[in-house]
């Protein structure tokens, strides 16, 4: 089955709890940034209610502005980026390769502001946060080992393989790519056959093309 053919919109209370948990994967990928680029990502009170990806609470996400801190990695449209967001989170569930039957629970991408441009005039970041579930928890345990082994091959460094510190113990990896300026938190949570493989990713800082802004775009 396609990853189009399994996604599944959120709606209603469903997206009240899915924005939550991707909340707490945000704090995580901050610390990716303070460790991997010296910087932290912002996020807004729209931003952090738009985020959605099933879960259950722990540390967690965001990424940095720059490879040295200071300013943008490159410059895109926000539509360019939306784009390649969402074809990279098609590839990482390819590459998962979840059993049939399973449901992917997916708001889409999203954008953010940057701590360097806080009146969004030019720069901005993009995440994707998703999740499958509605399978058997050894189902989800190999479909994370075969992003463990496959994602490296890829070009992801796996900078973190743990356990989240919650009362499930959750596994989890943290991974970034260089090239694609992107960083990944991908967690176990919940527990037995109520688990979930909750997937954030979360971009550098990129600037606008001269004379366009991402500020409509939040």
């Amino acid at each position: 089955m396609s990853p189009a053919a399994r996604r599944r919109p959120v709606t209603g209370t469903a997206a009240v709890r899915t924005a939550l948990a991707a909340l707490a994967a945000w704090t995580a990928l901050t610390a990716l940034t303070a460790l991997t680029t010296g910087c932290g990502a912002s996020m807004t009170k729209d931003a952090n209610e738009a985020h959605g990806a099933p879960g259950d609470h722990g540390d967690s996400t965001g990424y940095g502005e720059g490879e040295d801190g200071t300013g943008p990695v490159a410059e895109k449209p926000v539509g360019t980026a939306r784009q390649e967001i969402r074809a990279l989170s098609d590839q990482l569930l390819e590459l998962a390769a979840p059993a049939d039957g399973a449901t992917v629970t997916d708001p889409g991408p999203g954008v953010d502001a940057c701590a360097e441009d806080p009146d969004r005039e030019r720069l901005f970041t993009m995440y994707h946060a998703w999740g499958v579930h509605r399978l058997p928890r050894a189902d989800l345990e190999q479909a994370m080992d075969r992003l463990r082994q496959r994602l490296p091959a890829e070009g992801w460094l796996l900078t973190e393989d743990g356990v989240l510190n919650n009362a499930n113990r959750s596994p989890r990896l943290l991974l970034e790519h260089p090239g694609l300026h992107t960083a990944a938190d991908i967690t176990l949570a919940g527990k037995g056959d109520d688990s979930q493989l909750r997937v954030t990713l979360q971009t550098a800082c990129f600037s606008t093309p001269e004379g366009e802004s991402p500020a409509g775009e939040y």
